[in-house]
């Protein structure tokens, strides 16, 4: 009903020789009924661009709005020139009707064509979900299914970050802790993941394989530990978004995209086109080109 009425008071304002954008019309509910069910402001707006004062400028509104409409019980002009509308019992019984005859799908939209990619949680396989995560998840699938609702066809993924310093980091930590537990002498460092989660890979992986990691090399083992303990850890997530209610139409792992050579083949089209330039060690997208500051 809102913006049937702010088309109508857009309509009263060009015939009224005011040309404005629709959005310019500002509507709300009043806080108190007797004020009305929706009010606006457009008569103290727009009355300067008209040369009358509010109040006047408001009754010449309410008169183009109201002619020939049914649906309003009462039109009032309060204060310094607001307009307050008062809609009748028919327009609530007939909202009612609505409701009833379109159950579930009720104030459905209808989006068709328009498509959505939601990505949440995306949490790093590293370690279990946490609180926030949990945040992260039910804020994201109400999202997906309030545009859903809306009209819109939607898809969500989960991003694994499944490459990287992080996860040699997990197998450095998962070995460190492997050695441990076999009475080897290692260096725990600060930087590696500190949770009893680290503990509990590395005791499975030692009644699996015993000292089968400690004869491999180093580099291997750290590469194949990593490996395991993302993918543990990562079907522990699963099963929590699960158990949660959160499903995911997709779940895109970062390695697959960079085994398929599409970010080298990415940043050697940027180069080319010389979009990107090297500096400290790392690639820069020249945004300054588009307006950006650095």
């Amino acid at each position: 009903m809102k913006n049937k009425i702010r088309k109508a008071i857009h309509k009263a304002l060009t015939k009224l020789g005011i040309e404005c954008g629709i959005d310019e019309i500002e509507l709300e509910h009043p806080k108190s009924e007797t004020f009305g069910d929706i009010a606006t402001n457009a008569a103290m707006v727009f009355s300067k661009r008209a040369g009358k004062r509010p109040r006047e400028f408001a009754g010449d509104i309410v008169e183009l709005v109201t002619k020939g409409k049914s649906v309003f019980s009462d039109v009032k002009i309060a204060g310094p020139g607001f307009i307050n509308f008062f809609l009748n019992e028919q327009y609530w019984l007939d909202v009612v009707t609505e409701v009833n005859r379109r159950g579930g799908r009720y104030a459905a939209g209808t989006k068709k064509g328009a498509k959505v990619l939601v990505e949440f949680v995306s949490a790093n396989p590293t370690g279990p979900l946490h609180i926030g995560h949990g945040r992260g998840a039910a804020v994201g699938d109400v999202l997906a299914n309030l545009l859903r609702f809306a009209g819109y066809t939607v898809k969500t993924e989960y991003y694994i970050n499944d490459v990287g310093n992080q996860i040699r980091t997990l197998g450095e930590s998962v070995f460190a802790r492997y050695k441990e537990l076999l009475g080897v002498d290692a260096v725990f460092k600060d930087e590696y993941y500190q949770g009893e989660y680290i503990k509990d890979i590395a005791k499975e992986v030692m009644d699996a394989h015993k000292d089968k990691y400690l004869k491999m090399d180093d580099d291997a083992a750290v590469q194949k530990l990593g490996k395991k303990a993302a993918k543990d850890i990562l079907a522990g997530i699963k099963k929590d978004l699960s158990d949660f209610g959160v499903r995911f139409d997709r779940w895109f792992s970062e390695k697959s995209l960079v085994d398929s050579g599409r970010v080298d083949e990415s940043i050697s089209r940027l180069k080319r086109r010389k979009i990107v330039y090297e500096e400290d060690g790392a690639f820069w997208f020249r945004t300054t080109d588009y307006g950006d500051e650095k």
